[in-house]
């Protein structure tokens, strides 16, 4: 198993708190509801510590390391790199609502607590905290140009992030999901907020927009990476490590990067039973595919290469993400980090 980056934890405790600090001290249940989901509290309001991975905050403040050491720029960064994990948590919320999703990082999810429309509003309270987050970086000495400009970045990349679920809803509608189309809603759904996570923490550290551009293009392909890992975990990976059943990805008849490339390459009559097996209809009751049909979806695409194409494509994707780092001409002391991180992603386990 490879190693988890020293990136990842360096400035965890640093982004907390200006995530915390974003907070206003408000005696509304709402607020707690809030920092439930961002994984400070129980359900109760007894502290807790089920915070995520923090990848995100990560490469925020990786991008500001690429354009500078100083200390304050650093500081400047950790405001937006609170910024991007409170926006990736909203979602989370969020999706958990469409997905009906009961469980997030081993405890119930928000909806599942507080009901749906109380889920709705701590999304929507969270989106709010994290322009409150970003707008922190005044404080800490950012110009107002570059907090306005990584405002700009965010709000775009919200967009975008959000055009990637819509797709990807409609996505579970259809049979005729192109190759190309699943990657253009992964580059928005992932890739936007991967993106936007080195873009903002350069913007906040003093680059040029060439600079942060070329940042916000090396985090989309890393976005890509990340999702054609995920695809692959999802049917290939071992369970044990993954923490739940491989296979699930096709039970749920998951339109996933495997599955579209099996569809374009599969002998016409495969083909067609596999689009018969994926029928929207067929799983719009909930109803998980059964052992049979698992096992021969899983034969053919074992038949047509699809682990092999899949992880070739994880790794394009993860040469493109150097090569649009190459462009930024990021300080040397950052790239290794950076690299170390999106080859994280690349060989992550889980």
């Amino acid at each position: 198993m490879i190693a988890t980056p020293d990136a990842l934890s360096r400035y965890h405790d640093a982004v907390q708190a200006e995530m915390r600090a974003a907070l206003p001290d408000v005696d509304l249940p709402i607020y707690d509801m809030a920092r439930y989901a961002l994984g400070w509290q129980d359900e109760h309001g007894n502290p807790a510590s089920a915070s995520g991975k923090g990848a995100r905050a990560a490469l925020t403040m990786l991008g500001a390391e690429a354009i500078s050491h100083d200390q304050e720029a650093l500081k400047r960064a950790s405001s937006g790199a609170a910024a991007v994990e409170i926006v990736h948590n909203f979602s989370l919320v969020h999706d958990d609502v469409q997905d009906g999703d009961v469980e997030r990082r081993g405890r119930p999810t928000v909806w599942k607590i507080w009901g749906v429309a109380q889920a709705i509003n701590t999304g929507d309270l969270m989106r709010e905290l994290a322009d409150a987050a970003l707008r922190r970086a005044l404080l800490h000495g950012a110009s107002p140009g570059s907090v306005i400009e990584a405002v700009r970045r965010l709000n775009r990349a919200t967009m975008l992030m959000i055009e990637g679920q819509y797709l990807d809803l409609t996505f579970e509608q259809r049979t005729d999901v192109a190759v190309d189309e699943y990657l253009a809603m992964v580059e928005r759904k992932t890739g936007a907020m991967m993106g936007v996570s080195l873009s903002i923490g350069a913007t906040l550290a003093g680059a040029s927009a060439e600079q942060a551009d070329a940042l916000d293009r090396a985090g989309k392909r890393l976005g890509r990476c990340f999702q054609m890992r995920d695809d692959w975990l999802g049917i290939w990976a071992d369970p044990d490590a993954l923490g739940k059943p491989t296979d699930a990805d096709i039970r749920r008849r998951k339109k996933s990067y495997p599955i579209l490339y099996t569809l374009d390459h599969a002998p016409s009559a495969a083909r067609r039973e596999l689009m018969e097996i994926y029928r929207p209809d067929l799983g719009g009751d909930g109803a998980d595919l059964p052992d049979d049909q698992v096992d021969w979806v899983h034969n053919l695409l074992g038949e047509l290469g699809a682990d092999q194409a899949t992880d070739q494509a994880a790794r394009d994707e993860y040469e493109a993400f150097r090569s649009e780092l190459e462009s930024a001409h990021p300080r040397s002391a950052a790239v290794d980090d950076l690299e170390a991180l999106a080859l994280f992603t690349l060989e992550r386990d889980r």
